[in-house]
C-alpha cells in the first residue's frame, strides 16, 4: 500500500546519533487533514525487524527546475509541533543535499515535495518447503 504526501520541509538538524555518525534530521510538516494511521503503521513496520515480515520505506521526492531527486529515509515517528503534525525522518549527512535551500518561501512556492510512504506485504520464501506429511513420489502422483 502506497500514500504519498505533499509535505513541506519545516526543520532541518544536522547532529549526532547514538552511534557517533553525522546525520540530517528532517522535520516534514504533513498537510492538514492527514489520515495519520497510515504513516503510524508504516513507522512501527519500520521498527519492526523480523524476517518474512512487512516492510515499510519512506522516500523524500523534491521537483523543481533542475529535476528531481530522491532519497530514502528513515522514520523516527511524528509528533506535534506548533499546532502542526510533522514526520521526523533522517538519513545520513551529506553536504550535497543542501536541504536548507528548499527552506525559504521563495524556494517552496517553485519545489514540490513529495513524501511516499510504502508498506509492502510479507516476503514468503521463493520455493516453499515440501509438507512433511506428503506422501507423494518424485513425478507427484500420489501413492
Amino acid at each position: 500500500m502506497k500514500k504519498t504526501l505533499n509535505v513541506q520541509i519545516d526543520a532541518i538538524k544536522h547532529e549526532l546519533n547514538r552511534e557517533g555518525d553525522l546525520m540530517t534530521t528532517l522535520h516534514l510538516e504533513l498537510p492538514s487533514g492527514t489520515d495519520l494511521k497510515h504513516v503510524q503503521r508504516a513507522h512501527r513496520v519500520a521498527r519492526r525487524r523480523e524476517a518474512g515480515s512487512e516492510v515499510a520505506r519512506f522516500t523524500l521526492r523534491i521537483l523543481d527546475r533542475s529535476g528531481k531527486r530522491t532519497w530514502n529515509l528513515t522514520s523516527r515517528g511524528s509528533k506535534t509541533k506548533d499546532y502542526k503534525v510533522v514526520a521526523v525522518c533522517e538519513l545520513d549527512f551529506n553536504a550535497n543535499h543542501r536541504f536548507e535551500q528548499h527552506l525559504g518561501a521563495w524556494a517552496l512556492d517553485q519545489a514540490t515535495l513529495e513524501l511516499d510512504v510504502i508498506i509492502e506485504g510479507p516476503q514468503g520464501p521463493l520455493l516453499a518447503p515440501p509438507d512433511a506429511d506428503d506422501d507423494r513420489d518424485g513425478n507427484g502422483v500420489q501413492a
